[in-house]
């Protein structure tokens, strides 16, 4: 079913702020968002045309944000609603981008003012465009790796872990028992009071004496033991001097710590982390004494705690992302192994792209800590692993990462050709020629344009070669052209004489394939543009049917557009 632009009247139901006219525009918005996203499918990237769809795209958005703010959709299965509009149904999942976003999980998207050209095309490259069956990311995977600042969306886990904040704090098995213990034994120690005489003059209280007696005794009953108690602990921290002394009440600050951890009072766990790791930089702390304590720390962050705080970062919102970024800061590279742990842990994205910012940040002048993660049984950790390494784009990790090349995951083998590509190590780009022989079609072609992209002129003899082989009719149409884009762009002139034999061949029973010919050998000499291109594309045009005319039109008009000549023909 086509796409359906419904207009803010035909709705049934309408909120007495929201204007005619914006609704109005908000549908305008949608209409440029869909034909936009369908131009990217039907011209080439630098078509004139698709440009025009572009900067119109960008024009509506931009006047839309000026007038109302924020540009948000709520996300139904095969709608798009603006503030209780309908400004987009279609009901083929097929091709329908609610649909899409809907089924990955997204049910609110939200463009915010300040947003770029280049954020709306990026965003419609991942939502608008069709993805090779094997590319294992979702949209919001992808959206998270693109980053694009000014488009955020809202997960339905988001929404059901919002309800469940409401539900209460998770409950501690016990409150360090000898603790209670001594209070207990306090209480009952305490004889009973003697009967009060009652003198004959009684002196009656002020309303403001009242008022204190009563506040002091709510504060009283609001006193917890185990405030005090660390409070008593800190305080002797902060001033012992005795190296024997110190480390003793270290060790029971620790003990106190990792116990709260796996109790799940989290607050207590972090502000006491945070408390030793200050203690630990304080200038008037001995450097023997500040040891101590950061061998305590490793104390506190075990493999108990880690899964305590994997489950409760999961399963609450008790911890903001800024906190958690904090936390994993204060135990530093030492704690590298316990980190990465925790991000195999982890099944809610946004902590795992916190602890991936994290890892990164800490250990970025320690990669070989990553190392051992990467003969991790667990594919995803794998991923990771990698995709830190390449983030940090460290050459010592090449012949690591190499080794996983024939990794069975396909994400991971996509993560490793990521690291290839920003690595600035020379011969790194050599191994990328053994990835145009993936068993996947979607990273056979990301090999191409990393090749084609970091200009490896080496390449286009195996690749050209690929292009001649009897296997090559058998390959889908995108990687066909993105075969050619890849000679042409690394081969230029010296590749005409293969693309003239490409696109002049006839097919006289078989005209989808003839077609398919020219498609492929236009997508290389769109990227030799050079007069030779030019004159091989006319020439073509002079000869070719009516089929495929008009794809040789096209590519005329773009290649000619900058040199300013005009393209005519029959």
């Amino acid at each position: 079913m086509p796409e359906q632009i419904v207009a803010g009247p035909n709705e049934t139901v309408e909120a007495p702020e929201v204007s005619k006219e914006e609704i109005t525009l908000a549908t305008e918005v949608m209409q440029a968002f869909v034909k936009t996203s369908k131009g990217f499918r039907m011209y080439l990237p630098n078509n004139p045309l698709l440009a025009r769809f572009v900067e119109e795209l960008n024009g509506k958005m931009g006047k839309h944000l000026s007038l109302y703010g924020d540009f948000r959709l709520d996300i139904d299965q095969f709608e798009l609603r603006y503030k209780g509009k309908t400004v987009y149904e279609n009901r083929d999942p097929k091709d329908s981008m609610a649909f899409k976003m809907y089924s990955d999980g997204i049910r609110f998207l939200i463009f915010n003012e300040g947003v770029e050209e280049h954020e709306l095309c990026e965003f419609l490259e991942i939502v608008g465009k069709d993805r090779p069956s094997d590319l294992d990311d979702d949209i919001v995977t992808l959206l998270w790796e693109k980053n694009l600042p000014n488009i955020s969306y809202v997960l339905a886990e988001d929404f059901l872990e919002f309800d469940s904040a409401g539900g209460g704090a998770l409950s501690a098995e016990s409150q360090q028992e000898k603790i209670h213990g001594i209070y207990r034994s306090i209480a009952s120690s305490t004889p009973p009071a003697a009967p009060l005489l009652i003198p004959q003059k009684i002196l009656v209280l002020t309303g403001e004496e009242s008022d204190w007696l009563r506040k002091s005794r709510e504060a009283e009953e609001k006193r917890k033991p185990l405030d005090e108690v660390i409070q008593i602990i800190s305080a002797i921290l902060v001033g012992e001097k005795d190296p024997e002394m110190f480390a003793e009440f270290v060790e029971i600050m620790a003990k106190l710590t990792e116990s709260l951890a796996n109790a799940g009072e989290i607050k207590y766990t972090f502000s006491l982390a945070r408390f030793l790791a200050n203690l630990a930089r304080n200038e008037n702390i001995s450097p023997a004494n500040r040891g101590k304590i950061d061998r305590s720390m490793g104390q506190i962050f075990s493999e108990r705690t880690v899964k305590v705080l994997a489950r409760i970062l999961d399963t609450t919102e008790l911890v903001a992302p800024e906190e958690l970024l904090e936390f994993l800061h204060l135990f530093g590279r030492p704690a590298i192994g316990q980190i990465c742990e925790l991000l195999g842990l982890l099944e809610k994205m946004k902590m795992r792209k916190v602890v991936i910012q994290a890892l990164i940040e800490i250990g970025h002048d320690a990669p070989e800590t990553f190392f051992p993660f990467l003969a991790d049984q667990r594919w995803y950790v794998v991923r990771n692993m990698v995709f830190i390494l390449a983030r940090l784009g460290t050459p010592a990790a090449l012949d690591r990462l190499v080794a996983l090349m024939s990794h069975k995951e396909p994400a991971v083998r996509r993560e490793v050709l990521n690291y290839l590509e920003r690595t600035p190590d020379g011969k790194a780009k050599t191994y990328i020629l053994k990835f145009l022989r993936d068993e996947s079609s979607a990273i056979r072609v990301r090999a191409l344009q990393v090749l084609a992209g970091s200009r490896c002129t080496f390449a286009l003899k195996p690749i050209a070669a690929i292009a001649t082989s009897e296997q090559f009719s058998e390959k889908e149409l995108q990687e066909k052209k993105a075969v050619f884009e890849a000679m042409g762009e690394l081969g230029a002139d010296q590749v005409l004489p293969l693309f003239r034999e490409v696109l002049m061949k006839k097919y006289w029973f078989n005209k989808a394939k003839e077609k398919e010919s020219v498609l492929c050998a236009v997508s290389g000499l769109l990227k030799v543009r050079s007069e030779a291109a030019v004159r091989l594309l006319e020439e073509a045009r002079a000869v070719k049917g009516d089929e495929v005319r008009e794809i040789l039109t096209q590519a005329l008009e773009t290649m000619t557009a900058e040199s300013g000549r005009n393209v005519t023909g029959p």
